[in-house]
């Protein structure tokens, strides 16, 4: 798709105002309010109680548990409504007397691939994966048969890293640089917080460039979040921080749907629509006080936002781009070396897996093109990703683009 001079001005001069501008995307999505179907909070309970099963806490998904023998039990693992990207999201507690071993079959509905191959822990932050011996795919390939070895005591089965809204806040509070600031943009449907961190030198905003991130937008999405704080990791140890701050600023949204994470959504917000296309007409509070949030910001600080990275995983490392037939951006030149500055940075033979595209649906990285006529990019993270390289690969991207930067000025 190409744009007319005119339509491209339009959307940079109606930008200016102190509210996040309508576009009318070429693949246009609804994001009113659809209804979802919230999951029960309970505990499952079986031999006298000397083994229980529970979702009850932020994150969690266990929509149901029934005893199939003595050693397997049958989890039924629902979406919060439908139609859904069929990426199903499970996260149970197991709490037993004893060392054990059983199995835990996950059911999911029909039409419904697997997607997050499970991982055990004790306390939430050592996630040991699966063995691929122990996981049998269901008859009708509508889930998993896991076997466990449970140890006595707490343990926790699910996808990914379990890592709630409060486990986002607690990351974002251990930063203490006099250059971070962390404010409140707004509350989600549920009244949860929407954080952002802000970085700029002496917290001054004034005519300084903004570089905008974004991350779970998609609940379950957990190695994107992780490259994001790779990322941001990156950005606070590089040697010339001092001085990229000087010249440029940083808002930062770690968590764009803190409902859908902790009520353990496969993908959706409370308002049962996927975030990442309400990036048009805002239907959905969160990406409303959002997008309003940066162009408010962007205006009373005469600050033009250039850069907008969006953080998110999928079944393999790729970064989304928009293709040659899309008008530059106002930075014209930086995708193309910020993405051969990765792979120089990481070395090895590394190449980067770039698929670009035109601007279509209604995602943050369209919305950072056609709000400010700023660079949209995609990271996307798989799955399965080493998480090694996920921490070695999001603080390479960071120090590329501030050398970068400040290379170019």
């Amino acid at each position: 798709m190409k744009y007319s001079l005119s339509a491209l001005l339009f959307v940079l001069v109606v930008s200016c105002g102190r509210r996040a501008q309508p576009y009318d995307f070429p693949s246009p999505v609804d994001t009113t309010d659809h209804p979802i179907t919230e999951q029960v909070k309970r505990s499952y309970a079986f031999d006298a109680g000397r083994l229980t099963f529970d979702n009850q806490f932020d994150g969690a998904r266990l929509n149901n548990l029934e005893r199939l023998n003595d050693s397997t039990y049958v989890a039924t693992i629902l979406p919060e409504n439908s139609p859904i990207n069929p990426s199903p999201w499970y996260a149970m507690r197991i709490v037993s007397d004893r060392d054990r071993e059983l199995t835990v079959r996950l059911a999911y509905p029909a039409g419904t691939r697997h997607r997050y191959f499970p991982k055990l822990s004790r306390d939430r932050e050592a996630w040991i994966p699966v063995g691929s011996s122990r996981l049998t795919y269901n008859a009708d390939s509508t889930g998993l048969s896991v076997r466990l070895a449970v140890e006595e005591g707490e343990s926790y089965l699910a996808g990914q890293e379990i890592v709630s809204s409060r486990d986002v806040m607690d990351w974002m509070a251990s930063f203490r640089q006099p250059y971070v600031r962390t404010e409140e943009v707004g509350r989600s449907t549920h009244g949860r917080p929407i954080p952002v961190m802000r970085l700029s030198a002496e917290n001054r905003y004034a005519k300084r460039p903004m570089i905008v991130l974004f991350s779970r937008q998609h609940p379950p999405e957990v190695t994107g979040y992780l490259a994001l704080q790779a990322f941001v990791e990156g950005i606070v140890d590089h040697p010339r921080i001092g001085e990229f701050l000087e010249r440029y600023q940083l808002m930062i949204f770690p968590i764009l749907n803190p409902d859908g994470v902790d009520m353990g959504h496969w993908r959706h917000t409370a308002g049962g629509i996927d975030s990442n296309r309400d990036w048009a007409y805002y239907h959905q509070p969160e990406a409303r006080q959002v997008a309003d949030y940066v162009v408010k910001k962007a205006r009373q600080n005469e600050a033009q936002v250039i850069l907008g990275m969006d953080f998110h995983s999928t079944w393999h490392d790729v970064y989304y781009t928009f293709d040659e037939d899309t008008p530059p951006s106002v930075l014209p030149e930086f995708k193309d070396a910020w993405l051969r500055g990765i792979e120089e940075r990481i070395g090895d033979g590394f190449e980067v897996n770039e698929s670009p595209g035109p601007v279509g649906r209604p995602t943050s990285s369209g919305w950072f093109k056609t709000q400010f006529n700023a660079e949209g990019i995609t990271y996307e993270i798989g799955d399965d990703t080493d998480r090694d390289f996920v921490e070695r690969k999001g603080k390479a991207s960071a120090n590329a683009m501030i050398d970068l930067l400040l290379d170019r000025d």
